[in-house]
């Protein structure tokens, strides 16, 4: 029996699509694109449904069906209607969220450095952190509460999809995160402007933390780091784009630059 397109914005999909993008349901999320849905599919996670116009590609459509999707035609202007791309894919996906607690982030690292974000705003800020982590030889990735998720659609997107190759933790307390650190034998460092230059690769684990774009980390963080750190800058440049700074730390932890030890 065929399935008859969806051709009402008033549908329960769409309803439940736009209550992700605008942040009411954190338990899913939304994947747009061949790309991301692929990704997804790789990882595990597998879609509830999938939604397409005569644009999706059906290679993509068939891998989501064979997994146990529900896959959907939709009018191309109800899709493009919860797309924020320049140009929509056409294919839009809604799946469960991969849950990670702190505890769990730290488990699985194994000693690699853990990327904590601590109240970067900028969605795509986020998702760069995230493929900065999953890159460059990171063990995980917590977000701390106050910041943008590393779930949100924007973040995925900059993440290039890498989000589902590395455990995540959102919405984390900042106690919950020291404590984990404290458990697993993980030291906290701090990146930060007026820190030491970093010299090379980390003595031993320790989880990097990145504040807030602009402000930089909070007081808290600054007397609850062990260290803090910063990358060696020159002509007066004063700091790096956040995720930048990340990239270049956490290269030299990693011994991906060379150097001398971290001390």
């Amino acid at each position: 029996m065929e399935i008859q397109p969806i051709r009402s914005a008033a549908n329960a999909r769409l309803k439940a699509a736009r209550a992700v993008r605008a942040g009411r349901d954190r338990s899913r999320l939304l994947l747009e694109g061949e790309h991301l849905l692929d990704e997804a599919l790789a990882a595990g996670v597998v879609p509830e449904w999938v939604l397409h116009d005569d644009r999706a590609p059906a290679g993509a459509l068939a891998r989501a069906a064979a997994a146990g999707a529900e896959v959907v035609p939709c009018a191309s202007n109800l899709l493009d209607g919860l797309s924020d791309l320049d140009s929509p894919r056409g294919l839009l996906a809604l799946a469960p969220r991969p849950a990670a607690t702190p505890p769990e982030v730290f488990a699985v690292a194994g000693g690699a450095p853990v990327l904590v974000s601590a109240g970067v705003q900028e969605p795509g800020n986020v998702g760069a952190l995230v493929r900065v982590a999953a890159g460059l030889g990171a063990g995980g990735f917590v977000a701390l509460k106050g910041g943008a998720s590393p779930w949100s659609p924007r973040a995925l997107r900059g993440a290039a999809g890498t989000t589902f190759r590395l455990p995540v933790a959102e919405r984390a307390e900042p106690k919950g995160l020291v404590a984990a650190a404290a458990s697993a034998g993980y030291a906290l460092w701090g990146a930060d402007a007026g820190g030491e230059p970093l010299a090379g690769p980390a003595p031993g684990p320790l989880a990097l933390i990145l504040g807030e774009e602009g402000r930089g980390l909070g007081p808290v963080w600054r007397s609850s780091c062990a260290r803090l750190v910063a990358v060696p800058l020159a002509r007066g440049v004063e700091s790096l784009n956040v995720a930048t700074a990340g990239a270049v730390l956490l290269a030299a932890l990693t011994g991906l630059l060379g150097g001398g030890g971290g001390g």
